[in-house]
């Protein structure tokens, strides 16, 4: 889904995999796991890695995905380019 552009950040994955999977997978409650996905800033890279082998991806796309949350989090353009 990544390679085909289906997922651009984050938060897309999760219209692929239950975020309830993940989260428990993670370690984490549900509603913790959805206030982290609110904001992304407070993941941990430890635990943002280990998302990114659930879906088969590597520590560089898992960044990308990353920024491009944070970025719409914060209401900016796309700074793809910018990583």
């Amino acid at each position: 889904m990544f390679k085909t552009g289906k997922v651009k950040s984050f938060n897309d994955i999760f219209q692929f995999i239950p975020k309830t999977t993940v989260a428990t997978d993670l370690g984490k409650k549900v509603d913790r796991f959805s206030v982290l996905m609110k904001r992304i800033d407070r993941f941990t890279l430890e635990e943002l890695f280990m998302v990114a082998s659930f879906c088969s991806l590597n520590e560089k796309q898992m960044i990308k995905l990353v920024m491009n949350e944070y970025f719409r989090q914060k209401g900016e353009p796309d700074k793809e380019e910018d990583h």
